[in-house]
Order: C-alpha cells, then structure tokens, then sequence
C-alpha cells in the first residue's frame, strides 16, 4: 500500500483506477493467479477467451441445498439453491465468449489521503458508523451506544447535529443497520438475530416511524427459522436490487457465510452465498459487510478475527468475489456513489478520506 499522508496511515486505502473497457479474455479487473471459484453447486463453466483469462460461471444449475450437511443449519449455509456465479446469474455462455468489463466505481491500486472525522458527527462521544447513503447525504450511526440519524443537503456540507432514533421493540442497532439509498428506509435486525425488518419516514428530514415492518424480509426470516441461522450486518445496495448481510450459526464452531439476496415483487428473494469459502467465518469471528460499491462490484467488510477492514471486488455483478485489498483496523467502510470517498469508523470517530 502507498501512503501520501504517513501520520495518517490508518484507514488508507489504495485502489486502481481504470481506464477504457477491456474484456475478459484479454484483461480483468483483478489478478488471474487465483485458483478456480469454490462451488457451492451449479455448474462452472471452464470456457475462456483466446488469450486465457478468467472463467465465465455459467450459473447453469441450483446449488447443493446443503445436502450431507450434519445439521439444518449447516444445511441452509450449504447452498439455497444457489449458483457460485454471484447475484444475478450469466447462465450457458460458451466457450470463447468475448464479455465487455467496464472499468469498476471502486478500483483497486489508487491512493486515498486525508483522513478527517466527519464535522458535526464525530463529537467528544464516541460514535460508530453504521450506514450512510451513497450520495452522502443521510447517515445513521450510534452515539456512546445509541442510535442517530444526521442530514445534509449537499455532499460538500455539513450535517447536521443529529437526531436520535427511537428503535421499536425487539429491535437492535448492535448487530447492523442500513440505509436505502434514498435514505427513506432504516433495516434493523431483531434483538433475536434471526429476522429482518425495516423502519420508513416520507421525506429525508423527519423521523423514522414507529413500527417495523417485516414484509420484504418474510422469505429470508423464515429460512432462518429453519436453517438455525442468525443473521448481522445487513447492507443495500445504492439502487435497492441488492441486499447484502451475514448468515451464521452462533458459537466458535458455527459457520459464517456472506449472502446476497435479490428484490422480486417486492420481497427478498432466497439469498446466494458469495462468501464461497474465499472469506467464510466462524460465529465467533464473522465476516460483516459494511457498504457495497454502487455498481454492486466491490464489497466491504469486517474481519472480526483480525479487526480489519478488506474490500473484495469482482469483474461483474454475477462474478465471484476473488481479489482483496486490506483496508488495515478500521471498521464500517462505506463509499460514496463515484467511489471517491470512504467513510469508516476509527478510535471513537467516524472519518472521511478522499481520492
């Protein structure tokens, strides 16, 4: 990593910017050296372009549905069904297929600087990130361990002092909370662990309403049910096709996987698994993802094992999350929309650092 500003070598990032279009037989947006995507069911498809590259999933088939699992809730971490394509499924692409990679929001060797806690945010108590829009203009975040909201109307202002936010019964902020992207809908995750339900308000400077509502979420909390699974650290996508969290059995024994899920008629689909074993967990030191690019290709999140903070990035949204950069102890990185902009939480304070 290269740091322009050595006294604040925390939380510097360094990314790739590129430039022009490329495709996968010719180039890719991360290394080839890695070995082949760990299924977790479907079939992979092994056809590359002329020059050699990557492999193409081709997402043909349903995942292993936990089959030979010793119990329900290794059995829902197994597969749902699944492809190991990612999201949205490039399925029966033959072989020597040319597919145009467009240069990434997020890229993956530039040099940030400048780390600054956020005015009117970070204040003498200690505050932690817990979601901010990609436009920049709405935040959520806990203050000495409760919950506020804070507003600005334009990127390069200020926000404002904060508003607490009163969470309904059997609710949490501990375990995650995110933002949609017009700063409408809070997530939450029950003081259980096992459901999802979200909070709303009609315009972005009022309070969120009282009552939780579990509507979109009644797929995923019923599988939870079944599969012994508690769930952490939900994360939308900027466009709102995309919600991103933390599947995991409880205990130092349990399994840790990272999901994605698709909207279909306004409910959650049943989730893929896009951890894939190249950054699976424990229940006791989980992967959590804290923001997701906004062209859903990199991904960040928390190592709870080590205290660090990594983005993972893939050439599509339907590819495998393969190449990591480490963002070093740091914690909640979030981009803004153009991805030059990081939010994070560090020692008490929520910090910005641009490009």
């Amino acid at each position: 990593m290269m740091f322009k500003n050595p006294s604040k070598s925390l939380g510097t990032l360094s990314l790739f910017v590129l430039s022009g279009v490329c495709t996968v037989a010719a180039c890719s947006s991360g290394s080839d050296s890695h070995g082949a995507p760990a299924s977790v069911g479907g079939t992979s498809g092994d056809g590359t372009g002329a020059s050699g590259g990557r492999s193409l999933p081709t997402g043909g088939s349903g995942g292993s549905g936990g089959t030979g699992a010793a119990s329900s809730a290794e059995a829902g971490q197994a597969g749902d069904g699944s492809s190991e394509g990612g999201l949205l499924g490039e399925a029966g692409l033959p072989q020597g297929v040319v597919v145009v990679v467009p240069p990434a929001a997020c890229s993956e060797t530039a040099v940030w600087m400048s780390a600054t806690p956020l005015s009117a945010v970070s204040t003498a108590a200690a505050e932690t990130l817990l979601s901010i829009t990609s436009d920049e203009l709405d935040i959520v975040f806990l203050r000495a361990g409760a919950v506020f909201r804070a507003h600005r109307d334009a990127a390069s202002g200020t926000f404002d002092a904060g508003t607490a936010v009163t969470l309904p019964d059997g609710y949490v902020a501990t375990a995650g909370a995110a933002l949609s992207g017009d700063g409408l809908t809070l997530v939450l995750v029950s003081t259980d662990g096992q459901s999802f339900a979200s909070l709303s308000r009609a315009s972005r400077t009022v309070d969120f309403g009282a009552s939780a509502d579990a509507t979109a979420f009644a797929a995923l909390n019923e599988r939870s049910v079944q599969t012994l699974e508690h769930y952490a650290a939900p994360v939308l996508a900027s466009d709102g096709s995309s919600f991103v969290f933390t599947g995991f059995t409880p205990g130092a024994a349990g399994l840790s996987v990272v999901y994605e899920s698709a909207l279909a008629a306004g409910e959650w689909a049943m989730p893929n698994n896009i951890s894939n074993s190249v950054f699976d967990g424990t229940g006791t030191a989980r992967k959590l993802p804290t923001g997701l690019s906004s062209d859903l290709r990199t991904l960040f999140y928390f190592d709870e094992g080590t205290n660090t903070e990594t983005a993972i990035f893939r050439d599509r949204p339907d590819a495998p999350l393969y190449d990591m950069v480490p963002l070093g102890q740091l914690a909640g990185a979030a981009p803004n929309s153009a991805c030059n902009r990081l939010y994070y939480s560090s020692s008490g304070d929520v910090l910005t650092e641009t490009d």
